[in-house]
């Protein structure tokens, strides 16, 4: 079989560390921020309660969402190439995830 390789393509001209550095800390921040306001919102509304679950519960998994957050810019990043973006994404979900695992983990077994 004769398969022909693709080129690789060329780095874009807008990959800046930066960047990914800016919407690593920007993205689970205003994630969370509106993840915040819609569960109080629907907690007002009485379509959710927490009741009967841990008392950072809410906290807890709001933030761990936010972390995930990091997903969008890093899959739009991959996408167009940007490598050195992608490796500024990873300084800040380093740090945050550093920070729910010393915030969270020692209350989650207890």
């Amino acid at each position: 079989m004769n398969q022909t390789m693709r080129p690789l393509p060329k780095k874009p001209p807008a990959d800046k560390y930066w960047k990914g550095l800016a919407a690593g800390f920007l993205f689970p921040f205003v994630g969370y921020a509106i993840l915040l306001l819609i569960y109080d919102q629907l907690d007002a509304l009485g379509v959710i309660s927490d009741m009967g679950l841990s008392p950072n519960f809410r906290e807890r998994t709001l933030a761990l969402l936010s972390i995930c957050l990091i997903i969008i810019p890093a899959q739009y990043f991959k996408k167009n190439y940007m490598t050195d973006a992608i490796r500024g994404l990873t300084i800040p979900m380093i740090i945050y995830v550093g920070l729910w695992v010393y915030f969270y983990v020692p209350g989650l077994f207890s």
